[in-house]
């Protein structure tokens, strides 16, 4: 019997705090009542910790509160308290979202999973169960050690959750797919609180959902169990040349799109253009890795018709364990961000179309240049191949949400990258950046090549990312949606990130 009336009392309590939620701070305190010492308010200690942020415009919005969940059962409670009380909320992974309410929310309550941070090797050494308040160099660094290595980030400060949930671009995708496509089991927080699995065993609708569909969706995953593979060092060279030798590192780039990776899947590259003063002007760099180094003093053969171009200002080869090498791709703090991408095929006349961006880049540069009352500015234009062999891999496991096929391949990603420092700036850079993406678009579709995917990780905030996996796949999304979020509270109060039926 007295086990009876606790749990009316707990029910009535809960019932009671919903209730009085009318607005962010209502819910705060609710949050507090339930999930003690978890929250940080504004002006409380850590919270500035809370809300920074990898780009500045991110980090100006001011939630009323953090929750900061300990386990997935607080999760839980967070959620059904949050989606009760009809309260908007946002949740941060790693904040590695370019722009402004991405991973956080004003006036509202930000969840962030910093503290579900356990990564557990299972005995057979097979799978690799981690919290989804890690971030890439979490994983590697408790990897390392034994020789295993898992398909994920390249750079080590970005937070596991986004990139496994927009699909997740890798050092190994050429012989495993992209990390989304080697998730054994999400562990899922739904809108009712409810906590579930899905795998290619359980609850498939949603496994499927979850590998490029995003989170915000579906629900808050807690916990990736994901494929672990045996790994040492990774072989890696970086070849930067002057601007002017675009057009011939283009040539190679496609080459190995079209035919060398898919001949060699332990090899992965992509490509860059940007200025950098110290080196002269516009520059071209291409990046290279190879999961099986080759001999000392030799080059993996797939790469060796690059590594004969001729005229190349920096030339750095090394063997690296995954930490290492991830923290050589550091993009840091401390500026205003943003990402814009479309995919074309790289079909007959792809090269001259890859010439073209690159002069339309060049262009965009000069005028960003122009602009900006400071040197504190950067663009970045980078291609990154998706390989006939990393599209067959996606297929596996009743294949994921991005509506990409072998049939489609090769692929390239062009990706705009931009930061810079006054907030005078933002109108017109996410302004250039939209028409510089139309454009290209534009050509592309002209000459028969425009693909359009939208990788979501590199997505502009106004791009239509769900919508371009194609009709089948969106109308599909939206069933399963429905299903597992019938009352619709995820899509009306998840604010910031890529959403059925909304723009963010």
């Amino acid at each position: 019997m007295r086990s009876f009336w606790s749990s009316v009392f707990v029910a009535v309590s809960h019932a009671a705090l919903i209730l009085g939620v009318k607005n962010g701070t209502d819910a705060c305190r609710a949050l507090a009542c339930a999930l003690p010492g978890r929250v940080l308010f504004l002006g409380s200690p850590f919270y500035n910790d809370a809300n920074r942020y990898w780009s500045n415009r991110q980090a100006e919005i001011r939630p009323v509160c953090f929750v900061r969940p300990l386990s997935t059962r607080d999760v839980s409670k967070a959620m059904k308290i949050l989606t009760e009380s009809r309260s908007p909320f946002a949740v941060k992974g790693g904040g590695h979202t370019a722009f402004a309410g991405g991973s956080n929310i004003d006036g509202g309550v930000t969840i962030d999973l910093l503290h579900l941070n356990t990564v557990t090797v299972s005995p057979d050494r097979k799978t690799v169960s981690v919290g989804s308040g890690n971030r890439w160099i979490n994983v590697s660094e408790a990897l390392d050690p034994l020789g295993l290595a898992v398909v994920g980030g390249r750079e080590w400060d970005v937070g596991v959750p986004g990139l496994i949930l927009g699909g997740g671009i890798s050092y190994f995708s050429g012989k495993y797919g992209w990390a989304c496509d080697n998730v054994r089991n999400f562990e899922v927080v739904l809108s009712s609180g409810r906590i579930v699995d899905a795998s290619p065993w359980q609850n498939q609708d949603l496994y499927w959902a979850l590998r490029g569909g995003g989170g915000s969706n579906w629900g808050i995953v807690t916990r990736f169990d994901l494929a672990a593979f045996d790994q040492g060092g990774v072989w890696s060279n970086n070849l930067i040349f002057p601007g002017a030798a675009s057009r011939s590192m283009i040539g190679l780039f496609k080459s190995l799109a079209v035919d060398g990776l898919a001949q060699d899947e332990e090899a992965h590259t992509y490509m860059v253009a940007t200025h950098v003063p110290a080196l002269g002007g516009d520059v071209i760099a291409g990046f290279y890795y190879h999961a099986t180094p080759p001999a000392e003093g030799t080059i993996p053969p797939v790469f060796q018709p690059v590594n004969s171009q001729p005229g190349a200002i920096v030339n750095t080869t090394s063997v690296l364990n995954i930490s290492a090498l991830s923290k050589t791709i550091d993009d840091p703090y401390g500026s205003r961000k943003t990402w814009w991408d479309t995919t074309v095929r790289l079909d007959e006349g792809s090269e001259t179309l890859l010439e073209n961006v690159m002069s339309r880049f060049t262009d965009f540069s000069e005028r960003l240049r122009a602009q900006s009352e400071s040197a504190g500015w950067r663009a970045i234009l980078a291609l990154q191949p998706i390989s006939p062999n990393i599209l067959q891999h996606m297929q596996k496991n009743g294949g994921n949400a991005l509506g990409l096929h072998p049939e489609d391949g090769p692929l390239a990603i062009i990706q705009l990258s931009v930061s810079w420092e006054s907030a005078s700036l933002d109108a017109w850079v996410e302004d250039g950046a939209a028409q510089f993406v139309a454009s290209i678009e534009e050509m592309a579709e002209a000459e028969g090549l425009l693909k359009g995917y939208v990788y979501m990780n590199y997505a502009g905030k106004t791009q239509d990312v769900l919508g371009r996996y194609g009709t089948e796949n969106y109308e599909r999304l939206t069933r399963i949606a429905k299903h597992w979020d019938p009352d619709g509270h995820l899509q009306s109060l998840w604010k910031g990130y890529f959403q059925l039926g909304r723009s963010t």
